[in-house]
């Protein structure tokens, strides 16, 4: 179930939502009372409610914004059962001074902001036995990889039927949001959400829409198979919203989540990976090196270029692919005019500048040179550049020798030019030149300061919102062994990266 929070400053607007709610179709709401500007009134609040309500009064130190005296948060939640809550939110800590009474069931909750306590076992068992509980609730903050996979490893023993009671595991913040979908698969009676995305009440809570339509919440069951991205930063990303799309126009028990992965701890999320039900990866920055080691199989690009955006868990081995070279390589040659079978290749022999030397950077000079193209990489950091092309055996360049460069093709792979930095470009308007293309891997914005400059020049632009869907329609078969609809996600891109910029 899905728990909808409600925080908003005055008793009519609480009123009004919960209405709206109920209209809706939620069946459980929050009810924060502290978010009030005024002193709460339970009279004006529960009585002829549309739908049943967790009270919560959260104090500072829990993430609340109450400022009155405790005595007064302790009188109005033993009000709140005597005028008949459906549930009441009691911390375990002051559990004992507020009994039970009537019909109102006690949900105990710990809030821990700071990190993952080491003996959660033991937290669970203290609550269990000396608060009364109905429902325990574990909100805690996990800081790694590992941290994060103990509460998988938690959520599932506490919520095994028959044992204790049901018990909300949540591990808040960006480290901790897989939690807050898959605790469905693993027993965990209920999640929280916030009905609008601008009303954040506690760290990593996602919007109600998106729970409901993008991660297809109520459809989990203990048999969904586990997708996700990895990557840090994770929050801007769009794979989520595409993979899910996807598995839900093909009818697939399968969800794809946002795993925010610290640097280093790739490979001990792959380590883990049966223990999620983990089928399938996309990596991205800074990962796409890091995971080569944990492969069990790779594609020889993966070799080659040194980077590896996609992984697929298949009996017990663990495959390893990357689709940005080939994505990138085809939505290149199909603006120069090739791409269609029995033809020659435009890219053959062609002069290309290729700006960046990380993992998208080697993956697009790959497949540029699988095309027959010469290539020459530059980068900021020069060694990195010279690494770069001894790998892929191609040319190199200073940084500062970009401006002069002669070329049919500019590849910008670095991230000048993404949202929010709208305003800069990797390249001045003296390289380019009439008659040339110009590529961007960037692809928010669609039409990059680099692309608009390009088009003035008279050359031909190169959206890198083309190679983002090849690769994941590439990636969508590696995982499913099916097609989806290119049409389907271009319009998905589109509409978010609108909406991104609104």
């Amino acid at each position: 179930m899905i728990c909808v929070t409600i925080a908003c400053g005055s008793h009519k607007r609480m009123i009004s939502e919960m209405a709206g709610l109920a209209e809706a179709g939620i069946r459980l709401v929050e009810l924060r009372l502290d978010f009030l500007r005024k002193m709460p009134d339970l009279g004006r609040l529960l009585p002829n409610r549309p739908l049943p309500v967790i009270v919560a009064v959260r104090r500072k130190q829990d993430g609340g914004l109450w400022s009155y005296d405790e005595e007064k948060r302790l009188l109005l939640l033993r009000t709140a059962i005597i005028s008949g809550a459906d549930y009441i939110d009691i911390e375990a800590d002051i559990a004992a001074k507020v009994p039970r009474y009537g019909k109102t069931k006690r949900l105990i909750s710990y809030h821990n902001f700071e990190r993952v306590p080491e003996d959660l076992d033991a937290l669970y068992e203290k609550i269990l036995q000396q608060t009364d509980p109905d429902v325990i609730k574990i909100a805690v903050t996990p800081r790694s990889i590992g941290d994060l996979f103990r509460l998988f490893t938690f959520m599932k023993k506490v919520n095994v039927p028959g044992r204790g009671k049901p018990t909300v595991v949540i591990g808040m913040g960006e480290v901790g949001f897989p939690t807050r979908v898959l605790g469905r698969k693993f027993g965990v009676p209920m999640t929280y959400a916030t009905f609008s995305p601008q009303r954040l009440v506690t760290p990593g809570i996602p919007f109600y829409k998106d729970l409901r339509d993008e991660y297809r919440y109520e459809s989990i069951n203990a048999e969904t198979e586990v997708y996700g991205v990895i990557a840090d930063p994770i929050a801007h990303s769009l794979s989520p919203l595409i993979h899910n799309a996807a598995f839900a126009k093909a009818n697939l028990n399968k969800v794809y989540l946002p795993f925010r992965v610290p640097a280093g701890e790739a490979g001990e999320l792959i380590e883990k990976a049966s223990s999620l039900d983990l089928r399938g990866l996309s990596v991205t920055i800074p990962h796409k090196s890091d995971v080569i080691p944990k492969l069990t199989r790779m594609d020889p690009a993966v070799e080659e270029i040194g980077a590896c955006n996609t992984i697929v868990f298949r009996d017990s081995a663990t495959f390893g692919y990357n689709t940005d070279y080939m994505a990138s390589a085809l939505c290149i040659e199909t603006a120069m005019g090739g791409g269609r079978e029995g033809e020659n290749c435009p890219l053959a022999g062609k002069q290309v500048l290729l700006l960046g030397a990380g993992g998208a950077g080697k993956a697009v000079a790959y497949g540029l040179l699988k095309k027959g193209a010469r290539v020459t990489i530059t980068d900021r950091k020069p060694e990195k550049a010279e690494l770069a092309a001894r790998q892929l055996g191609c040319s190199f360049c200073d940084w500062e020798a970009r401006k002069s460069y002669v070329a049919a093709l500019i590849a910008n792979c670095t991230s000048v030019g993404m949202f929010p930095e709208v305003d800069q470009t990797p390249i001045g308007p003296e390289s380019i030149r009439n008659g040339m293309f110009v590529f961007d891997a960037v692809y928010n914005p669609e039409q990059t300061y680099l692309l608009r400059l390009a088009r003035q020049k008279g050359a031909t632009p190169i959206s890198g919102l083309d190679m983002f869907i090849g690769q994941a329609l590439l990636q969508f078969r590696l995982f499913t062994g099916q097609k989806t609809s290119a049409s389907m996600i271009r319009d998905l891109l589109k509409e978010a990266l609108a909406l991104s910029r609104s």
